[in-house]
């Protein structure tokens, strides 16, 4: 009983913590987008509504007495369970310097099988995690075909995971078992984007983070097309690696898959 539930919940943990570093992979395209007129002294503003289809790997804990179990979850476990998610990024822009912020809410649910034919009752699952993080970007290079720009932010994550076993034989009351945590890291990085045409860029990205959590990092990838001066498209791959630990709650997990978003600029 407690392997197969401890493994359902790490799943489900590692799921909601889909974008604790979104930033990075569309506010990139946006600065692409911005390098040109940014140089005007005028404000530039962008929003990117994004979505990440990734997976997950590693190791989850959740309390003291269940042990640590490996976690291999693809992306349609989780998007099979999404009872809700909202994700995007809004970037202000004036000449070498840039506000990005970014907010996350994903809230998922699952009920297993019944366990032992019954004699153990059936496990659920709910996972709400909310991540918002602000950071400020200054940029090194200031070329309209090559621009770079040094990141530093901080990022605060809440979870809430609630795992409840049904009454059974075994278990007349049922058991219901929960945790909340809630953490802010310090992150720094470099973005770099090169423009392959007017309408087509591509965007290199790493950045390393602690505080909250023992460790973090990242690494992204994408191609980006501007369908007008206002309205674009972003594709790419991202990875994430993040260390969380304490006595009653552990994470050490990698994400990683494709994303795609609309970027809008105004």
């Amino acid at each position: 009983m407690q392997t197969k539930s401890s493994r359902r919940m790490a799943a489900w943990v590692v799921g909601a913590s889909l974008s604790v570093l979104t930033i990075p992979a569309h506010a990139a395209d946006q600065a692409a987008d911005q390098s040109a007129s940014s140089t005007q002294g005028g404000w530039q503003f962008s929003f990117t509504p994004y979505l990440w289809l990734a997976g997950q790997s590693g190791n989850v804990r959740v309390g003291r007495v269940i042990p640590g179990q490996n976690v291999d979850a693809h992306f349609s476990n989780i998007w099979r369970d999404l009872d809700f998610g909202v994700m995007g990024t809004f970037e202000a822009r004036k000449d070498r310097w840039a506000i990005i912020v970014d907010g996350f809410y994903v809230n998922v649910s699952t009920t297993s099988d019944p366990i032992l034919g019954g004699k153990l009752g059936t496990a659920r699952l709910q996972l709400d995690n909310g991540i918002v993080q602000v950071a400020g970007a200054y940029r090194i290079l200031a070329s309209d075909k090559t621009p770079v720009d040094l990141i530093a932010g901080l990022r605060y994550t809440n979870l809430n995971a609630k795992l409840s076993f049904s009454s059974s034989p075994e278990f007349p009351d049922g058991i219901d078992r929960s945790t909340s945590v809630d953490w802010v890291d310090g992150l720094v990085g470099v973005r770099g984007i090169y423009r392959l045409t007017d309408k087509w860029s591509v965007m290199g990205y790493a950045d390393v983070g602690t505080g909250g959590a023992k460790y973090s990092w990242q690494v992204v990838a994408s191609v980006s097309w501007d369908a007008s001066k206002t309205i674009g498209v972003t594709a790419g791959y991202r990875i994430l690696a993040q260390d969380y630990n304490t006595s009653s709650f552990y994470y050490n997990v990698r994400t990683a898959g494709p994303f795609a978003g609309v970027h809008i600029r105004f």
